[in-house]
This record gives structure tokens, sequence and C-alpha cells, in this order.
């Protein structure tokens, strides 16, 4: 019981993980104050960090590790990348720019989702 209650609270934690870094992506590109906003900053990183401890916890109750489940592997370097996009996006100041990192980093979420669904690795 412990472990769906564990699953679903993570699951909920990734939306609304989402859900706040497309609000402060879209207010980055148009430029509203909602950008500078520090309870959404906060809020944002808070719930990211709450979106991690879970995922350990659900790695370690299930005996999970990256090093012998592949898909878990590529969603921890998808995890990075989309972390890395979302910190250069940050920086970019350049619509345009800003705009192809969303997309990119759209494309990784899609992937980290997938892996969460299916469990079949891309690369390895």
């Amino acid at each position: 019981m412990e472990y769906i209650a564990l699953k679903h609270s993570h699951m909920l934690l990734a939306l609304v993980s989402v859900v706040l870094f497309y609000t402060r992506a879209f207010a980055r590109i148009k430029q509203l104050k909602l950008a500078k906003n520090k309870l959404l900053f906060i809020g944002s990183h808070s719930i990211d960090t709450l979106l991690l401890i879970s995922a350990v916890a659900l790695a370690v109750m299930l005996g999970l590790s990256p090093h012998n489940q592949p898909w878990l592997l590529e969603k921890i370097l998808l995890v990075v990348a989309y972390i890395v996009v979302g910190i250069l996006m940050a920086r970019q100041k350049n619509i345009k720019g800003q705009v192809s990192l969303l997309l990119l980093a759209t494309t990784v979420i899609f992937a980290i989702f997938y892996l969460a669904r299916f469990k079949t690795p891309f690369l390895f």
C-alpha cells in the first residue's frame, strides 16, 4: 500500500513540476512579471526537490538500480538533460532561442514520461 501512495505522489509531483516549468517558461517568453516571482521560483524548486526524493524512495523501495535497469539510467540522464536545458533557457535572452529550448525541453519531457510508463529504453 505504501508503494501505491508513493507512486501516485511521485506522479502528481511530476505533473505539478511540468506545469510550473511551463508557467515559468511562458512567463519568461512573454516577459511577464510572473517570471520573476519569488514564490513561483521557490515553489517550483521545492516541488522538484520533493519529486527527486520520491523518485529515490521509489527506486530504493523497489530495489531498482540504473546499473541493472537501462530504462532507469536513460531516465536519469534525461532528467539531467532537462535540468540543463531549463538552465540554458532561463539564461537565454533571445525569444527564438527560448522557444527552441522550450521545444527541446518538451521533447525531453515526453521521453521521460515514455520511459516512466513503458520502461523500454531508447539506447541501452
